[in-house]
């Protein structure tokens, strides 16, 4: 504690001591170097995966963390996962809305389960408040997926439809072979 006192008291004595002309180079180079550091905390908050144009804002990612703030991964925790999420703010804070409304989100996703997990995961829709889905594989087949996904979904049979809160309310899934593709819309 005495070390920190004395080195900020060294610090005033010497601005103190200085020439005005020195003050002011001494004040502006604190000052850019606080702003440099701001700038880096800023920086660091964005996230390198997501993209805007105009209003829209559209995340491509595998973080898990991420993900997980956006619907419930407690229950079923996957092994890994990849995800679209776009925003589309409505809110007026730009110049192609003259009148603000509610923003849009939508999510797309798959998330890997290993195969407890995943056992668990289908045996707990299937005595939920599930139906034979009535959707259609075309729904669950995301531009970004990789192309061994978009073939086993092609292949796969509807298994069940799950409104019933197994990771957001309202959410759609469709079940492949230890991994389910997720569609979320907020309004």
């Amino acid at each position: 504690m005495e070390s920190r006192l004395q080195g900020r008291l060294s610090f005033f004595i010497a601005l103190r001591i200085m020439s005005p002309a020195l003050k002011y180079i001494g004040c502006g180079i604190i000052l850019a170097l606080t702003m440099s550091c701001k700038e880096k905390l800023n920086n660091k908050n964005a996230s390198p995966d997501t993209q805007t144009v105009g209003n829209i804002s559209t995340t491509l990612s595998s973080d898990t963390a991420t993900l997980g703030k956006l619907i419930n991964l407690r229950l079923y925790e996957p092994t890994a996962a990849k995800f679209k999420y776009t925003f589309m703010d409505n809110s007026g804070q730009n110049e192609r809305l003259s009148t603000p409304g509610p923003s849009d989100s939508y999510l797309e996703a798959i998330l890997y389960f290993d195969a407890a997990t995943f056992a668990q995961l289908l045996k707990d829709a299937q005595q939920r408040d599930s139906t034979i889905s009535s959707l259609s594989k075309e729904e669950f087949n995301f531009d970004w997926l990789d192309q061994s996904i978009k073939d086993e979904l092609i292949k796969s049979e509807a298994v069940y439809e799950n409104h019933s809160e197994l990771f957001a309310e309202s959410s759609e899934v469709w079940f492949l072979d230890n991994k389910l593709l997720l569609r979320k819309a907020w309004n």
